[in-house]
């Protein structure tokens, strides 16, 4: 990697670490410069168009790095058991992937920026979990059979473990601003899914 664009990196985490602390607007470019230990007007000859661009690009790259992260894969299932297994193993991949550090300054960025956003960069969240839930699909189409349903309930019971996984990440990461599932929550989403598939 090229030093300028080591330098464009750098700016580009501190400022992400500042905005999540912070928020966008308390941060001035001023502070930016000199967390990054950069003179002032230096950062727009990386970033031309000043602290916006910088907050453009902190919400483009949490969307190219987590979409395609976490896949569900039932190659290999005999039973209802295992179905659960792997999805509940699923859900506690992509609450990793919210979880690890860029992630979740790009998660929390786009919460409470959201206004400052184009309409594509603040539905990146809603893109990902279209983009998860059609994984989801795929994979219990794959399996109907070991769930005894028909290939049409795929798609509801898609939503359904993506709307159990979407609470548990927006209560957890948003309302508590806790980071770590504690054994008693991986039970009650363990709870949820077995009561899903055996419905």
């Amino acid at each position: 990697m090229a030093k300028s664009e080591q330098q464009r990196e750098h700016i580009l985490d501190v400022a992400r670490d500042l905005f999540a602390q912070n928020g966008y607007e308390a941060t001035t470019t001023r502070q930016l410069n000199k967390a990054v230990g950069i003179a002032d007007g230096l950062m727009y000859y990386y970033f031309p168009h000043g602290k916006q661009e910088i907050l453009d690009t902190i919400v483009q790259q949490g969307i190219a790095r987590t979409e395609g992260e976490v896949q569900l894969d039932m190659t290999g299932v005999t039973n209802r058991a295992e179905v659960e297994d792997r999805i509940l193993a699923f859900i506690q991949q992509v609450w990793g992937l919210f979880t690890r550090e860029d992630n979740y300054q790009s998660f929390m960025i786009t919460i409470r920026e959201r206004m400052l956003l184009t309409d594509a960069e603040s539905s990146w969240l809603h893109n990902i979990t279209a983009s998860i839930e059609s994984n989801i699909e795929k994979a219990l189409r794959a399996v109907t059979d070991v769930l005894d349903c028909e290939p049409e309930d795929a798609p509801q019971l898609a939503s359904l473990i993506i709307a159990i996984m979407e609470r548990t990440l927006y209560d957890e990461l948003l309302v508590r601003s806790n980071r770590t599932l504690a054994p008693d929550q991986i039970d009650q989403l363990r709870a949820e899914v077995h009561f899903l598939l055996n419905r």
